[in-house]
C-alpha cells in the first residue's frame, strides 16, 4: 500500500507540473506579419491546381470549387495579420485553486471508482482471476487473437509467445496457454518466470494437479530463482501433493518471510504452513506470536463416527437451462471442503449431452493425497456447466450444488443444476 501512494503522489505531481509550468512561465506572443508567407504558399497552391487542371486530373468544376476555397483562406489569413498577444501575468492566479482542487477532486474520484489493490502483488492475482464483463473480455479477446496471428508471421518472437501464453491464462483459456508458452520455452531455455507460467498453466489445463511435467518445471524453476514467490508457492503445492510435507513447509516458511505478517499473503501462507504442519502430525504454529491459529483454513475434523471415503451423486439438468446450453459443454462435477482450503477433495469432467449421469466421488481422484472425500466431514458437492471447459467458475453458468454433513453420504444423492455462478 505505501507503494501505491508513493506512484500516486508521483502522477499527481506530473499532473500538477503539466498544469502549472505552462501557466507560470507564458509569456506573451510576438506579433508577426506572415502576410507574404500566406501569399507565396497561396500562388503555389494555385500553380499545383493549374498543373492538375491541365494534366486532367482535376474537371473544372473541382477546380472552380478548390479556387475558391483557396481565396478564401487566403483572405482569412490576411486578415488576421497581427496575433494576439497573451499577458505573462493574466491566469497565474489560478494556480493557487489549481495546486488544492486537482488533489483534492483525483482523490474523492478515486475514492469512488478507484481500486487500491492496482499496485498489491497479491491482489493482482486475485484481479486476473475475476472475470471481466462480457463486452470487455470480448474486447481483450480479440486483441490477443490479433497478437497471436502476428505470433504466426514473427514465430521466433520469444517475448510476444510469453506474453500471448500469460494472456490465454487470464482468459482461462488454458490449453492455448500451453501451446503458446510451450513456443516460449523452446526460444527462451530454462528462464524461472517462463517455466513457472508453463507449470501454472499445465496445472490449471489439469484441474489444478501439478503431478507429471507441472511438478517436473517447478522443480527447474526453483533450482534457477531459489526466492521466487510464485516458484515458492507451487513448489510446496507440488510437495503437499505428493505428500512430502517436510519440503512444502520448507518452501511455504520461506515464502511466508517475503510477506509482513498484517499481510494477506501471509495469513494464507500460515494457512497452508499449519495444514502441512496438521497432515504431518505437527500441532499448527500460530500465525503470530500469541495468536491461535485460524481453525477456518482446515477441512473439518472427524468426529463420532468414520465418514464414506466416496459419495454417489445423480447430476441433471433443469428445464430451463436446456435451452440455454449446447451438448458439448463441459460439466465439471467437484467435492470441497465447506469450511477450510477450497480445492477440490475429487472431481470429475462430462459433457451436457451425457446428463443425467450417476457418478462416485472418492478418496482416487484427490488432486493432494492428504486432501480427501474422507478427510473432511462436511462436504459440498458442486455440479457446473461451463462452454470453455474452464476451471474456475464464470457468472452467469449454471450451477447446482448439495451439502453432505457428518456421515449423511449412503445412497444416491441429488444434484439440479438450476441456479447460475453469481
Amino acid at each position: 500500500m505505501f507503494q501505491f501512494w508513493i506512484f500516486a503522489a508521483l502522477l499527481l505531481l506530473v499532473a500538477l507540473c503539466v498544469i502549472l509550468i505552462p501557466l507560470w512561465t507564458a509569456r506573451s506572443l510576438p506579433k508577426s506579419n506572415e502576410d507574404r508567407t500566406n501569399v507565396l504558399l497561396a500562388q503555389k497552391k494555385l500553380r499545383e491546381l493549374d498543373d492538375d487542371l491541365a494534366a486532367g486530373n482535376l474537371t473544372q468544376e473541382q477546380y472552380a470549387l478548390a479556387k475558391e476555397e483557396l481565396e478564401v483562406s487566403l483572405y482569412h489569413d490576411l486578415q488576421a495579420d497581427v496575433l494576439l498577444s497573451v499577458d505573462e501575468n493574466k491566469g497565474r492566479w489560478l494556480a493557487i485553486p489549481l495546486v488544492l482542487f486537482v488533489p483534492l477532486i483525483a482523490l474523492a474520484l478515486y475514492s469512488i471508482i478507484g481500486d487500491k489493490r492496482a499496485f498489491d502483488s497479491n491482489a493482482q492475482t486475485q484481479v486476473q482471476n475475476t472475470q471481466a464483463d462480457p463486452g470487455k473480455a470480448a474486447e481483450i479477446s480479440t486483441m490477443v487473437d490479433k497478437l497471436a496471428k502476428r505470433l504466426e508471421k514473427e514465430p521466433n518472437d520469444a517475448k510476444g509467445w510469453k506474453m500471448l501464453g500469460h494472456s490465454y491464462k487470464v482468459l482461462q483459456r488454458y490449453p492455448e496457454a500451453v501451446a503458446a508458452l510451450r513456443k516460449a520455452y523452446a526460444l527462451l531455455g530454462d528462464e524461472a518466470d517462463v517455466l513457472l507460467e508453463l507449470a501454472d498453466a499445465i496445472a490449471m489445463e489439469k484441474g489444478g494437479s501439478l503431478k507429471g511435467e507441472a511438478t517436473e518445471l517447478v522443480t527447474k524453476a526453483i533450482k534457477l530463482a531459489p526466492d521466487n514467490e510464485m516458484a515458492l508457492w507451487l513448489f510446496g503445492m507440488a510437495k503437499a501433493g505428493e505428500g512430502n510435507y517436510a519440503e512444502a513447509l520448507n518452501a511455504w516458511t520461506k515464502l511466508q518471510a517475503h510477506y509482513q505478517p498484517g499481510e494477506q499473503a501471509y495469513q494464507e501462507a500460515q494457512q497452508l504452513i499449519d495444514l502441512a504442519n496438521e497432515r504431518s502430525g505437527k500441532a499448527p504454529v500460530a500465525a503470530q506470536q500469541g495468536q491461535k491459529p485460524v481453525d477456518a483454513s482446515k477441512p473439518e475434523p472427524q468426529k463420532n463416527a468414520k465418514v464414506s471415503g466416496s459419495v454417489t451423486v445423480k447430476v441433471e439438468l433443469s428445464e430451463a437451462f436446456k435451452a440455454k446450453v449446447k451438448p458439448d459443454d463441459y460439466v465439471f462435477i467437484y467435492a470441497q471442503a465447506i469450511t477450510g482450503p477450497k480445492a477440490p477433495l475429487a472431481v470429475v469432467k462430462h459433457q451436457v449431452k451425457e446428463l443425467p449421469i450417476q457418478v462416485i466421488l472418492d478418496d482416487s481422484m484427490a488432486m493432494i493425497p492428504s486432501m480427501t472425500v474422507s478427510s473432511v466431514e462436511n462436504i459440498k458437492v458442486t455440479a457446473r456447466v461451463s462452454a470453455a471447459g474452464t476451471a474456475t467458475p464464470e457468472p452467469g453458468e449454471p450451477i447446482g450444488s448439495i451439502e453432505l454433513k457428518g456421515a449423511d453420504r449412503v445412497g444416491v444423492k441429488s444434484i439440479v443444476i438450476a441456479d447460475t455462478v453469481k
